[in-house]
């Protein structure tokens, strides 16, 4: 909550410095996410044990997802834009599967979706800004991450003690590059970005979870070429 509370108070105070004749523009996205391989670690462990029954954990490789979301921009100086921006990654049904340590006795098996929402605050900057742009940007970021889990067990077998849905918060980092056309009053685009959403708040045994986003972007109000 603390982390969640700075991230918006520098957003904020982003905001209040800006001039008052500066440019806003308001952007819509939406493309491809395509996730490393712990996204879908949803318990950040291989094995889990308790007093009773301890299991050991195979993870289904991850799958390509899909996002979207929106990114309000206001330029500072010539090239230079900070923005804040809110979305929505999900990641497509994996199964994870219990085992009995050392034997291939199945104890449960997890099927669970992650949806990741970003929140984030950051600046971009144009290389080449004519009617064809070209431009860098990053950021930090907030990431509420929720997994949705549905735990099947075989026959015979008791409940297998893990926790339902899971919630995380982290904070990460996001960085990429971007071309746009400026068409007046709308200037569409292509952006690819790197997202790593747990640099900040993971525990001991998390692995870096990432993504790479693919998107198609739609700027209204557009963007001055000059």
């Amino acid at each position: 909550m603390i982390r969640f509370s700075t991230l918006i108070f520098l957003i904020c105070c982003a905001l209040i410095t800006v001039p008052a004749k500066s440019q806003i523009m308001f952007s819509l996205q939406t493309g491809l996410s395509t996730p490393s391989e712990f996204i879908n670690d949803v318990y950040n462990t291989n094995v889990l044990n308790n007093q009773d029954i301890s299991g050991q954990l195979y993870r289904d490789a991850t799958r390509l997802g899909y996002n979207f979301g929106a990114r309000l921009s206001i330029n500072l100086e010539g090239n230079l834009y900070s923005y804040a921006s809110a979305g929505i990654h999900r990641f497509p049904q994996t199964d994870i599967r219990i085992f009995k340590p050392n034997s291939d006795t199945l104890l449960a098996t997890i099927s669970t979706v992650q949806n990741i929402i970003p929140i984030e605050a950051g600046c971009s900057l144009y290389l080449l800004k004519k009617s064809l742009g070209l431009y860098i940007l990053g950021g930090l970021t907030y990431n509420y991450i929720t997994n949705t889990t549905e735990i099947k067990l075989p026959n015979a077998t008791p409940q297998f003690p893990v926790e339902k849905d899971p919630i995380n918060n982290r904070v990460g980092f996001s960085g990429g590059a971007g071309i746009d056309i400026d068409a007046g009053l709308l200037a569409a685009g292509l952006e690819v970005r790197y997202n790593l959403i747990n640099f900040i708040g993971r525990t001991a045994d998390e692995q870096n979870k990432s993504f790479i986003t693919f998107n198609l972007i739609a700027t209204f109000g557009g963007r001055s070429s000059k």
